[in-house]
């Protein structure tokens, strides 16, 4: 039996909707993916029996009692970092280190709906909760490093502060920025720990605004100069095509 085949039986005994994804992969080997995660301790075993390299996901949300929030790399986690400035820091909980090097934080379903989210929190940092899944250790990348446990720790409860901002109207990820702070930010510059997220801030903003994708990364770059200290050219380059990637595909849905 593959680590994976037990590893999936595992959840599944703990009581984890499961369902097989294709190897170094999340695009589900089923034909309804998320809809056939089960419990049931025979499909398991077929299913794994088939395939036993494939990849292990589990349903998120009310399914499982789950809560995942998923912080992608290094804009994620400045991300994260910023909003524990503002909250105080994320409490004990069972976490995942992600084949791109980024973070999967386990919380319990608070019993009401959770949907899910990217970077309706913050750049970077998304959240699947009800209808969603996440694949789970020892689950490969397309890089070939797996999904590895990180803090062992039992289901912490979500803060109260991240449930907050959640239930906030989607699209709707805090107050409207004045343009004061706008100003601010494009005369002074940003201090470090608040760089990345500055930029995919104002980056965000521009592209909102229907302001060019190019445009929007010169303007980037000068602001980036005024930075105490600046990030690197090719760190600012990756912030505004993370940023302008994703809002150009809003764009093609409208």
């Amino acid at each position: 039996m593959s680590a994976l085949h037990e590893a999936a039986l595992r959840y599944a005994g703990r009581g984890w909707p499961v369902f097989p994804c294709r190897e170094r992969s999340k695009a589900p080997r089923t034909a309804h993916g998320v809809l056939d995660a089960t419990t049931d301790r025979a499909t398991v075993e077929r299913w794994w029996t088939k395939a036993p390299e494939a990849n292990v996901a589990f349903a998120t949300g009310s399914a499982s009692g789950v809560v995942v929030l998923d912080v992608d790399d290094d804009i994620g986690a400045e991300s994260l970092h910023s909003l524990e400035r503002e909250h105080g820091a994320l409490p004990l909980t069972a976490s995942v280190v992600t084949p791109s090097g980024g973070q999967h934080y386990y919380f319990r379903h608070p019993g009401r709906e959770i949907r899910n989210s990217a970077s309706q929190l913050a750049p970077g940092l998304d959240i699947r909760g009800d209808g969603g899944y996440v694949l789970a250790p020892p689950s490969l990348g397309p890089n070939a490093r797996r999904y590895e446990p990180d803090d062992r720790a039992p289901l912490a409860e979500p803060p109260v502060w991240l449930l907050e901002r959640l239930q906030r109207p989607h699209g709707s990820t805090s107050q409207r920025t004045p343009t004061s702070e706008w100003v601010a930010i494009v005369r002074d510059g940003l201090t470090q720990g608040e760089r990345n997220h500055g930029l995919a801030r104002l980056t965000g903003h521009l592209l909102a605004k229907d302001v060019d994708a190019y445009l929007a990364h010169e303007i980037a770059l000068l602001v980036n100069r005024r930075c105490k200290p600046p990030l690197e050219e090719e760190e600012v380059e990756r912030v505004v095509a993370s940023i302008a990637g994703r809002e150009l595909r809003k764009r093609t849905r409208r």
